[in-house]
């Protein structure tokens, strides 16, 4: 039994050759867009009113009648070409013919989608929405703990300033249950912090994977011929995109509530127990929080610069041991040597330049927190002097502000991730809201 599949396209070509090619066929199955139209045999299909096949069969009556010259010409090359054995091609010249739109095919127009947003993010974890209240909430009192934690430090300081024995004994003792509350309140709240950010970022990143896969089974074969869409870059982005917006989800919002927290508890007490002297801290914190950033990030910096520059004479060492007997027979372990020693050149010049500015950059940025704490500590002797707080004062809003400065620098410096992040969370939108070009069948 002689079978044949065509499309609209193919079939609008072969109609030139007056359906020779397809005629005696026991069973045609015209296709549009993926799915079988319609099936038969020539005769049926001929006879059936307002069907593909009958009205590209009627389209090509016509266009023999306008051009019966062109229609005889391109007969002979057919007839040539079958004399020589190559079998008639339903493909060739098309360009004698016109295109016109076939019938029931409209040009699909561009579906608009919302733009990929944390919002639209965080809107597929809405069936954990209890984990994520828990969360959220635990990620606020554990913010609040180190403020606390700041102050109480300080206030320990502060009683050995008192004036009887007794007072101070007492102020210890209670600075310690506090310090013991405090640990236990911190090991509570982090579970609980984790754990649920945890549950909703592994929640989500499952959601996440069998929509894209579902969505990507759909897809026609023409997108999996790009080559960003071969099966090892597709697994590669169900892998690792997928885990970069669970670590979104899980360690960067937690972080980012922590802190948000910290700060704000911070700021509420410090104004509230020397608010003359806070607001003197408040207009320095910039330069605090840009030092301990440009200690962090100078030294995460350096090392990942260093290793790309030792890449190249990595490569040559590789290859050196890997066909170490071509290197051996052929007397070139002096080159081989010489090459590897003028690769390290770079590497040598690049961790001296790296020294220097690390150098400079770590001592500047200790020298400019030096420097704020001295005027921290110089204007709060000031007001000590003049009676408007006490000393216990100067060092609880010292330790309190100080410290909410190294908690927002540690916060900014994971920058490049969120960046990393934000290209993945738009790479998983683009799949999730691309769509078929082939129709689904109801």
């Amino acid at each position: 039994m002689h079978l044949l599949c065509i499309t609209p396209t193919e079939l609008y070509q072969v109609v030139a050759h007056k359906l020779s090619t397809i005629r005696n066929a026991d069973l045609i199955a015209v296709v549009s867009g993926g799915r079988i139209i319609e099936t038969g045999t020539h005769k049926e299909l001929i006879n059936r009113p307002n069907g593909h096949y009958a009205n590209l069969a009627k389209l090509q009556t016509q266009l023999s009648m306008d051009d019966q010259d062109q229609n005889s010409e391109l007969g002979a090359v057919s007839a040539a070409r079958s004399s020589a054995g190559r079998p008639s091609s339903a493909r060739s010249s098309p360009a004698i013919f016109p295109k016109s739109p076939l019938p029931d095919e409209a040009t699909p127009s561009p579906v608009s989608h919302p733009p990929p947003s944390f919002t639209r993010l965080l809107s597929l974890n809405a069936p954990e929405w209890k984990q994520g209240l828990i969360g959220t909430l635990s990620a606020i009192a554990f913010g609040s703990v180190q403020p606390l934690y700041a102050l109480t430090i300080g206030g320990m300081i502060s009683a050995f300033f008192a004036k009887s024995h007794l007072e101070m004994m007492h102020r210890i003792r209670t600075y310690s249950l506090i310090f013991c509350s405090l640990s236990l309140a911190s090991i509570t709240l982090n579970l609980l912090q984790h754990y649920n950010f945890a549950f909703m970022g592994a929640k989500l990143t499952k959601r996440i994977r069998l929509r894209m896969l579902e969505n990507i089974l759909t897809f026609e074969t023409a997108w999996f011929d790009e080559e960003q869409n071969s099966s090892g870059a597709l697994c590669s982005r169900l892998s690792n995109e997928a885990s970069m917006v669970k670590s979104l989800v899980a360690d960067r919002l937690s972080l980012l509530v922590q802190t948000t927290s910290a700060v704000t508890v911070a700021m509420i007490i410090g104004l509230a127990v020397a608010w003359k002297l806070a607001l003197v801290m408040i207009a320095v914190q910039p330069l605090t929080i840009l030092c301990f950033y440009t200690r962090k990030v100078l030294l995460s910096t350096l090392s990942t610069k260093f290793v790309k520059a030792q890449n190249q004479s990595t490569q040559i060492a590789v290859e050196a041991v890997y066909n170490h007997r071509i290197v051996t027979s052929f007397g070139s372990i002096t080159k081989v040597l010489r090459l590897f020693d003028e690769a390290q050149e770079e590497p040598r010049k690049e961790a001296r330049k790296k020294s220097w500015l690390a150098g400079i950059g770590m001592g500047s940025a200790q020298c400019l927190t030096f420097m704020s704490w001295a005027l921290d500590f110089w204007y709060g002797g000031t007001l000590v002097e003049k009676r408007e707080i006490s000393a216990g004062d100067v060092f609880k809003t010292f330790f309190v502000l100080v410290s909410t400065g190294k908690v927002i620098a540690d916060a900014g410096s994971m920058t490049s991730d969120l960046a990393k992040s934000s290209t993945a969370v738009a790479s998983v939108f683009e799949i999730l809201d691309r769509k078929s070009l082939i129709p689904k069948v109801c």
